[in-house]
């Protein structure tokens, strides 16, 4: 695996940085139901994992 593919950021920046907020944002809404009641602890997981995933997905998007 690529380890310094994948830990850094995408060329053009502005694009990459668009797409890991919008999937910020949509991974966070729709887990909603999942992390509100299990209070910041959880919250704070969705959100990492919401970051993360949203950097895999710009990458592969980017890659293309």
């Amino acid at each position: 695996m690529n380890w310094k593919w994948l830990l850094t950021t995408a060329e053009p920046r502005s694009r990459y940085v668009l797409l890991v907020a919008i999937g910020v944002v949509l991974m966070m809404s729709l887990s909603y139901p999942v992390w509100y009641p299990g209070g910041r602890g959880m919250a704070a997981f969705a959100a990492i994992a919401a970051v993360i995933l949203s950097h895999i997905s710009a990458k592969s998007i980017m890659r293309k």
